[in-house]
């Protein structure tokens, strides 16, 4: 069962963050025909439900501190981050010797910090359950720290599959864990929603064939999905929430 007293927390802050609630991009259409009814909704983790980029970026910090690294702004940090952090570590130039031991001390690092959800998460969720809709979750993030979050917040029950970044290969940008979560909910991708908040999980979800939804709360966010062209860009999610339920046929 979701609680739902917290769901109301900062929506309006998150509804219009960066200055519009919904954007649609370049008039595409969804992979949803007109007549088909949604069933499915998949959502990535960090970044989406949970509000955890400010601490992960607080950890990278202290890690590259630590190793004697460059550390980044905040700003840089929003345009590089991704769920894929070997690629994160690509594109700042670390060393790939120094990938294990960084991956270890954030790890580790991290357990000091306790993000709590988006303000606008436990409605959305609650929402959409109540509407009948399937939901998953798939992350790139380690079972274990995730599991963990989940039980903090009694989540876990929320969701039909959970799955988790436990093979490199299948991370994300790959479509491999949307399409194992697709196949035990029993959902055609035609008639389920990714919704994700970076390149990678709009790259993932348009490879799985899903429509593709990014959530971007600040403008440095709005510009980069952007270039994705995901099918559409809310700022919150309760702007997504209240677009699905009034869908025809939904």
């Amino acid at each position: 069962m979701i609680p739902q007293s917290a769901g109301r927390r900062r929506r309006s802050q998150d509804r219009n963050s960066f200055g519009g609630s919904v954007r649609g991009i370049q008039g595409r259409e969804f992979h949803l025909l007109p007549d088909s009814v949604v069933e499915g909704v998949l959502f990535d983790w960090d970044g989406v439900l949970l509000d955890s980029l400010g601490a992960a970026f607080r950890v990278y910090n202290r890690v590259f501190a630590k190793i004697g690294a460059k550390l980044l702004t905040n700003d840089q940090y929003l345009e590089l981050q991704s769920p894929n952090w070997y690629d994160f570590y690509i594109k700042i130039g670390l060393p790939k010797p120094l990938w294990n031991e960084v991956d270890h001390e954030w790890l580790r690092l991290y357990q000091e910090e306790r993000p709590d959800l988006h303000g606008d998460a436990l409605e959305c969720l609650a929402s959409l359950s109540k509407a009948g809709l399937k939901l998953a979750l798939v992350s790139n993030g380690s079972k274990a720290r995730i599991e963990d979050e989940l039980a903090r917040f009694d989540l876990r029950a929320s969701f039909e599959v959970v799955l988790f970044g436990e093979k490199k290969e299948e991370l994300k940008p790959s479509p491999v864990m949307l399409e194992r979560a697709l196949g035990v909910m029993g959902i055609e991708p035609r008639r389920a929603f990714y919704v994700g908040d970076s390149p990678a999980d709009i790259q993932a979800a348009k490879s799985a064939g899903v429509s593709s939804i990014a959530i971007a709360r600040g403008p440095i966010q709005v510009k980069r999905l952007s270039e994705e062209k995901p099918d559409m860009i809310f700022g919150g999610l309760a702007d997504f929430a209240e677009f699905l339920l009034g869908r025809p046929g939904k």
